[in-house]
């Protein structure tokens, strides 16, 4: 049997698509409810059915594990079951008795770990923007930058002297003379 697994994460296909591209390669799509690391039950109930012969569909590698760790951990369930991970995007078909050259698989992992760093990183100010954290390098104060350009302006300090006294840096200060 053909399953499909998803998550609702849009790095590179949104829910929908990955809804789409798997609808009609899949007889069941089993679908995660949240994005998170831990608790992903759907998954650990999909991978306990699994059986010989049967396929499980996924459109990237990081829709189904969280982390080089965890993907080996679902490559051995795989191989003790007999199963087939199909990963949609990529065109491969990992089965037991494939095997890949080391610098293929040195490119997957990498395009896995990149794939799962941004994700994070996403999740990571998603989740600061709804703690209303500021994102971003915090903004100069205006009243300091005033200060450091009336202090360049009346030739009366040197570049350190300004630096110093204000912590504007000497590429701050010229940047806003241009202004």
């Amino acid at each position: 049997m053909k399953y499909g697994y998803i998550r609702p994460i849009d790095l590179k296909d949104t829910e929908e698509n990955q809804m789409k591209k798997l609808n009609s390669l899949t007889e069941e799509i089993f679908k995660e409810n949240h994005a998170k690391n831990k608790n992903r039950k759907v998954l650990d109930e999909l991978l306990k059915q699994l059986k010989e012969d049967d396929e499980l569909i996924v459109t990237d590698l990081f829709i189904l594990a969280d982390s080089t760790k965890h993907l080996s951990d679902i490559i051995n369930m795989m191989k003790d079951s007999n199963f087939k991970i199909h990963v949609y995007n990529t065109g491969i078909v990992i089965n037991r008795t494939v095997s890949f050259n080391f610098i293929d698989t040195l490119e997957i992992i990498t395009q896995f770990q990149t794939d799962v760093v941004r994700f994070r990183t996403k999740q990571g100010i998603s989740k600061s923007r709804e703690e209303g954290k500021q994102i971003g390098r915090p903004k100069r104060s205006d009243d300091n930058l005033d200060r450091a350009i009336k202090m360049y302006l009346s030739k009366s300090y040197t570049l350190d002297e300004i630096k110093e006294k204000t912590n504007i840096s000497r590429a701050t200060l010229y940047r806003h003379l241009d202004k």
